[in-house]
């Protein structure tokens, strides 16, 4: 047989043994995720159930205005999780309009700054309390956040102008995660008194003793963590992957021990996801639900 015979023939027995009700690969969505160990696993599980429901995942990582600036140039499908209204408003204020809040991961999302609980209540209870003669002796007056341009950085900024702390003799840096981490192991270990710029959830609650300092001037309000769809994306899914992903829910204990589990068991994200999933079938079944 010739040639172009064959490849006729070819073609018409592809064309043939395609069904015609063949329906097309489902689009990957690429998720963004903040660069912070809570988000990592909290958008594990939101990973999971959107495998489950049959879309491929991509995860692209950066810091919070990388992400934002991702979503709102289309280069991201959706961010697990903007803190709303206080913490990421003013990043997801330019893009608000083109969104959709799906899920809410966990109300009670709050940021503050703390000290270790061996620091004296009576000495200090405030933030006002930071420029107490006494107080000022013995702080660490470096005080570390981290996260570039992240709601607690914003937020640590206007708490130093508010109540003075510059002045005092304070200052604030952004540092790597895991130097901020040691500083608070570090004090808690020797005794020293500093101040953590922190917030819930975080694993570090888990496991240091902490006191919230009482901020007067209520700089920091309480959040809720949204997962948050580009709307062309979300008007394009199936009713039932928009039906299950609005039900997923976590709370502030349960994200608090997933990221322990990764962070101190030293379990991957991924699998500390599916390995809660499968221990926990009545609540994962609620979401999936017909």
């Amino acid at each position: 047989m010739k040639a172009p015979a064959a490849l006729l023939l070819l073609s018409i027995w592809l064309i043939c043994a395609t069904p015609a009700h063949a329906a097309p690969e489902p689009e990957t969505l690429v998720m963004g995720q903040i660069n912070l160990s809570f988000y990592t696993t909290s958008a594990a599980v939101v990973k999971e159930v959107l495998q489950r429901l049959g879309h491929p995942v991509q995860v692209v990582e950066g810091n919070h205005p990388d992400i934002y600036g991702r979503l709102g140039r289309g280069e991201a499908d959706l961010l697990v999780a903007s803190w709303l209204p206080n913490a990421h408003g003013h990043l997801q204020a330019p893009i608000a309009d083109r969104l959709v809040e799906a899920a809410t991961l966990y109300e009670d999302a709050r940021l503050y700054w703390a000290v270790p609980a061996h620091v004296p209540a009576e000495a200090v209870a405030s933030i006002d309390d930071l420029k107490k003669p006494d107080v000022l002796a013995r702080m660490d007056r470096r005080i570390v956040g981290v996260g570039p341009g992240s709601g607690l950085m914003k937020g640590s900024e206007r708490v130093m102008q508010g109540y003075g702390l510059q002045q005092a003799g304070y200052q604030l840096d952004v540092a790597p995660a895991p130097e901020w981490s040691k500083r608070l192991a570090d004090a808690s270990a020797n005794g020293g008194w500093m101040v953590m710029p922190l917030w819930q959830p975080q694993y570090l609650n888990a496991l240091y003793p902490l006191r919230v300092l009482e901020d007067p001037q209520q700089v920091f309000g309480v959040d809720r963590a949204v997962v948050v769809v580009r709307k062309e994306v979300w008007q394009q899914l199936p009713a039932r992957s928009r039906e299950v992903l609005g039900r997923v829910y976590l709370g502030i204990p349960l994200a608090t021990e997933l990221e322990r589990r990764m962070m101190v068991d030293g379990t991957p994200a991924e699998q500390v996801a599916r390995d809660w999933m499968a221990a926990n079938p009545a609540t994962v079944e609620a979401w999936f639900h017909e």
